[in-house]
């Protein structure tokens, strides 16, 4: 079976991505502008390599989720074949404070207006995701304009608090998730988002409206150590699940 790719772009992992008219996927990551349309098209570059986890065996991971209950043996046929991103720490971390009580459609959009005003330009139509020191200037009105609505003054903080992405290389998951916190308005969820997508740390299991859906009922029993080892995979592939079949 190949790889969903579409799923893996635009499932909620990254917000980077947008289909182009002739089937490609683009996005402008590390300095310039990838376009692949399979994810063999990833293989022989090494920044895409290790973002698309290539070297991992996940088709070992996901015979495991298969034979550990009917739920996520469905997940995973139904799904396809899906991996976990590892993106760049500061955009993960901006991209799912964007993305709390918010849908994927409208988190691209105000993703993509931060690009446009505060990034730099690599191509027509294409802006990298602004830094740090980039966004410093950046206003509490200027960043709602762009639509950030209540989560403006969290993107300032962490900015303000920038040290705490580099900080977090060093620590413990629960560690991790603790420091992440002290950034305004980075709770358990976006903590934990922002340690699977930016870290690669696939001991995170966040929980938000579709994950609460699929737990409350048929995990009830479960406490979330149930899904270890392979909790981000689990959790990815019940949130794609849980959002076409759970509405």
């Amino acid at each position: 079976m190949e790889e969903n790719l579409r799923e893996i772009l635009f499932g909620g992992q990254t917000f980077s991505w947008r289909e182009e008219e002739d089937g490609a996927f683009s996005a402008p990551l590390n300095g310039r502008v990838y376009r692949i349309k399979r994810l063999e098209d990833a293989s022989s570059d090494p920044f895409l390599r290790a973002y698309f986890d290539l070297d991992t065996d996940y088709e070992s991971v996901r015979d495991e989720l298969r034979s550990k209950d009917e739920i996520l043996k469905r997940a995973v046929e139904e799904v396809g074949n899906i991996r976990i991103l590892k993106q760049d720490e500061w955009t993960a971390l901006i991209s799912f404070i964007l993305s709390q009580n918010n849908n994927i459609k409208r988190i691209t959009g105000i993703y993509r207006r931060l690009s446009e005003k505060y990034g730099n330009k690599i191509e027509e139509g294409f802006y990298s995701f602004p830094t740090p020191e980039e966004l410093e200037g950046a206003t509490e009105d200027e960043l709602r304009a762009l639509g950030t609505g209540f989560r403006a003054p969290f993107i300032i903080d962490a900015v303000k608090k920038r040290e705490i992405v580099d900080e977090v290389k060093s620590l413990d998951f629960d560690s991790a998730l603790l420091r992440l916190q002290d950034i305004k308005g980075v709770g358990p969820k976006v903590a934990s988002c922002t340690l699977i997508f930016g870290y690669g740390r696939k001991e995170g299991f966040p929980v938000d409206v579709w994950i609460k859906k699929v737990l409350d009922k048929f995990y009830s029993d479960k406490e979330l150590s149930y899904f270890s080892p392979n909790n981000a995979l689990s959790q990815q592939y019940l949130f794609s699940w849980a959002r076409a079949n759970l509405k």
